[in-house]
């Protein structure tokens, strides 16, 4: 493409619409991105400030360089020649005082000698004109030594040419923030800005307000920065969200931000992934959510890690999903959107507390069921030894539990690659569902025993029964490894209570106790029970249930007992 077509170079096109025009294609042709391409706009932004140099743009003066550096510079001068100052000899070798003498420095000592100095500075502005790195020198070294585009410059030097000066030296400054965006740091880049800023020539209120305004471009395609850079530059030039003094509109403000916290969290978290090992919470939830590796490590990992480590894998989770979702394909690496599922949780209390119930419950229907067929202990001891053996099994089963909870995390590696084959994909979830070692064998060994603790009830109730507690201890894993609450059972539940109203509740309750207490005593077998005969023996001829007959004959033969004692005595 042709200077003339990216430029849009016409009679009416200055210095500063080239230099314009060249910030903004900068930001489609990055070094980074496209060095060759990048080369190609700035020869033909050389070419196009050439163009313009040699008087094509219409605000700009016609200036023209001899092909001999040495030689006298012939340069319109109309306005920019003393009032009444004749064009002699002195003056001439006043003008050729720049390139005669070794510095600028010697050469306006020898103007001042003559008193020639408005003569000098007349040259030097026509020369700071030129397009080039020497204008540019030139320029800042009369900021420097003669005041220039400061309230203290000469009064001879025309404004207008001076505001142009001051404005191409501006857009120069930037263009070479431009330039090193692809490589500077963010430390360098803050003290070229704070370095320019601080310029006696940048003072004046207008030029400020352009350079705040380039700065926002130019941090806007910065790819190397901060949250703290932008804090940095809000210190320096004042800037401030919640009074509304800013350099732009509050949308492109936000959206810089948003655009700095990108760049820095994508630089911190290559530069974490790149260790050898994670050290702090943060490495280790950067690797843990973007660090390609195998669903056995990935266990590995997850089985190790401790409040402070999930705490910062969900800060980093939020960023990433919330704020800044294109990270992982930029970094390119893979999100693991599921991490939540690999956090261990609390549920081990639950389980104990499960076990017990069902414990409990098997063993008081087994010694009922005992207690009916005829055993040697009543229905209240029976139930007793219930609920201490019960006790008692719980408290072992929690001891092995934790023992084997230690050991299937030593061992997990050989879990995961072993459950990936035998446990279904649904409830496996690459390693962070059930495993073998770790859920299947324990609830499959839980099922056996409380199948066994119910010896006095038929084969065919304890097969049933051992296999409801394995598939129960199943679902019950299977909801709390995905993060459900042990008790959601009990949320629907709670939920009904708490639409129920309280005192509608206990009349209802209080209604069914009083019935079933007027039930009891005002039945049918009430007044059985008050006629009590006279004769013991004979109370237990009465036809009653299985213990009442066990009391009766117990009775019976304590009583005959008695009785033969005492015609033993007689």
């Amino acid at each position: 493409m042709l200077p003339s077509d990216m430029f849009d170079l016409d009679a009416g096109t200055d210095v500063r619409s080239v230099k314009r025009r060249y910030a903004q294609l900068l930001k489609q042709f990055r070094p980074e991105d496209d060095p060759e391409a990048f080369q190609r706009l700035r020869d033909a932004y050389e070419q196009a400030l050439e163009w313009v140099s040699r008087g094509q743009g219409a605000s700009m003066p016609v200036l023209e360089k001899a092909t001999d550096a040495t030689s006298d510079i012939t340069l319109p001068r109309s306005s920019l020649e003393p009032a009444g100052e004749p064009d002699c000899a002195e003056a001439k070798r006043v003008r050729a005082l720049p390139d005669t003498c070794g510095s600028m420095s010697e050469a306006l000592a020898q103007a001042r000698e003559m008193h020639q100095e408005e003569v000098l500075q007349l040259e030097l502005l026509r020369r700071s004109q030129l397009s080039g790195a020497r204008a540019i020198e030139l320029i800042r070294w009369a900021v420097e030594h003669l005041n220039w585009l400061t309230p203290w410059q000469p009064h001879y030097l025309p404004a207008t040419a001076m505001a142009q000066l001051a404005q191409g030296l501006l857009e120069h400054e930037l263009t070479l923030l431009w330039e090193q965006l692809p490589t500077v740091t963010e430390a360098v880049l803050y003290e070229n800005v704070e370095a320019l800023a601080c310029q006696k020539w940048m003072q004046p209120l207008e030029l400020n307000s352009q350079l705040q305004q380039g700065l926002i471009a130019v941090l806007e395609c910065y790819q190397h920065g901060s949250p703290d850079l932008l804090r940095q530059m809000s210190a320096l030039f004042g800037w401030n969200d919640r009074d509304g003094f800013l350099p732009c509109d509050p949308e492109r403000w936000e959206r810089l931000a948003d655009h700095l916290a990108y760049t820095s969290m994508w630089k911190t978290l290559l530069s974490q992934l790149a260790l050898p090992s994670p050290q702090q919470p943060k490495e280790r939830a950067c690797w843990f959510l973007f660090k390609p590796m195998s669903d056995a490590k990935r266990r590995k990992m997850a089985d190790r890690f401790e409040p402070a480590d999930w705490a910062a894998c969900e800060h980093l989770a939020r960023e990433v999903e919330r704020r800044q979702p294109h990270i992982p394909q930029r970094m390119g690496v893979e999100y693991v959107a599921n991490w939540r599922q690999w956090r261990h949780q609390d549920w081990g209390g639950w389980a104990i507390l499960y076990a017990w119930l069902i414990i409990s419950v098997v063993l008081m229907v087994d010694q009922l069921h005992q207690a009916q067929s005829g055993g040697e202990t009543s229905m209240y001891q029976g139930l007793a030894l219930a609920l201490i053996a019960s006790s008692f099994m719980t408290v072992i089963l929690s001891q092995l539990r934790r023992a084997w909870a230690w050991l299937a995390r030593e061992l997990a590696h050989p879990d995961v690659w072993g459950s990936r084959f035998l446990v279904p994909p649904a409830m496996f979830r690459q390693g962070s569902g059930l495993l073998m070692l770790r859920h299947v064998i324990p609830a499959a060994v839980f099922a056996v025993l409380v199948s066994a603790w119910a010896q006095h009830a038929p084969m065919a109730i304890t097969l049933l029964l051992g296999t409801l507690v394995f598939v129960a201890s199943l679902c019950f894993l299977h909801r709390v490894t995905r993060g459900a609450l042990p008790y959601a059972w009990l949320i629907p539940v709670a939920r009904l209570v708490s639409v129920i109203n309280w005192k509608m509740f206990l009349l209802w309750l209080v209604i069914i106790m009083g019935g079933v207490l007027l039930a009891r005593l005002a039945g049918p077998n009430a007044l059985k029970r008050q006629a009590i005969p006279a004769d013991p023996l004979t109370a237990c001829s009465r036809p009653v249930g299985e213990q009442q007959q066990r009391d009766c004959e117990w009775a019976e033969k304590k009583l005959r007992e008695l009785m033969a004692k005492s015609r033993a005595a007689d």
